[in-house]
């Protein structure tokens, strides 16, 4: 049995040892819908994200890395609805440090449930076809609160040309001036949605710089007069096209 240690993240200096994690998960998992590395590596170097307290690393004696864990939490002034992300490498799955990932989540919510004097919900999210981490996060405790699929459509057959209403057409983001516009626009889409939290232009402004990010993959339905009607978010991710 391997013996772990924990510490807080220390940044780029940590990047090879989690992308050497993450890969070890995809090759027994299967790569998923869950985000790269590349955007992983913008999650954990958000601005707002407390390094220091609410990721967690554990690695062996000689500093190999075996899990990764980050609380994600929400700006709110009623109920701090926190996702917990995490992975365990393969090789120890065994032996108990997804159990304790998860008490560690646990304990940092309620740490900052009682500093801001608000509820809390921890949530994460599993695979189907994860099993062995399904049965893990139900002996924690964890039931089922939302569905979401996955749809896959050939390439075989060629697309139709998209038909918009008259008055409407189809571009894509274009720099700063589309922004705040864009932002209003996804917020009002899903006010009534589940577990929506509002975007601020911030947020999208730091998300752009993702590596993979291309612009003209950004699309959106705008009127004449460029006023906001719809959006779809395309992505193309190399990793994963290059299996």
């Amino acid at each position: 049995m391997n013996i772990l240690t924990t510490r807080s993240y220390k940044g780029e200096t940590d990047w090879c040892a989690i992308a050497n994690l993450i890969d070890a998960c995809e090759t027994v998992d299967g790569p998923g819908e869950e985000v790269s590395a590349s955007e992983l590596k913008l999650v954990l170097d958000a601005p707002k994200l407390d390094k220091a307290r609410d990721v967690q690393l554990w690695e062996d004696g000689n500093y190999r890395l075996f899990g990764l864990s980050l609380l994600d939490m929400p700006d709110s002034e009623d109920e701090i609805d926190a996702c917990l992300w995490f992975y365990v490498h393969p090789n120890v799955r065994s032996q108990g440090l997804g159990e304790n990932i998860v008490k560690w989540g646990e304990k940092r919510l309620g740490e900052v449930s009682k500093q801001r004097n608000l509820p809390a919900t921890l949530r994460t999210y599993s695979r189907e076809d994860e099993t062995d981490e399904m049965r893990l996060l139900e002996k924690q405790g964890f039931k089922v609160d939302r569905y979401f699929l996955t749809m896959a459509r050939s390439l075989a057959e060629p697309i139709p040309a998209p038909e918009f209403p008259a008055n409407f057409a189809l571009t894509h983001v274009s720099g700063e001036k589309d922004i705040q516009p864009w932002v209003e626009m996804f917020n009002q889409s899903f006010i009534d949605h589940w577990n929506h939290h509002d975007l601020t232009a911030e947020i999208v402004r730091y998300w752009m710089q993702e590596e993979n990010y291309q612009p003209e993959l950004d699309l959106i339905a705008v009127s004449g007069d460029r006023k906001f009607a719809a959006f779809c978010d395309c992505q193309i991710k190399p990793q994963k096209n290059s299996r």
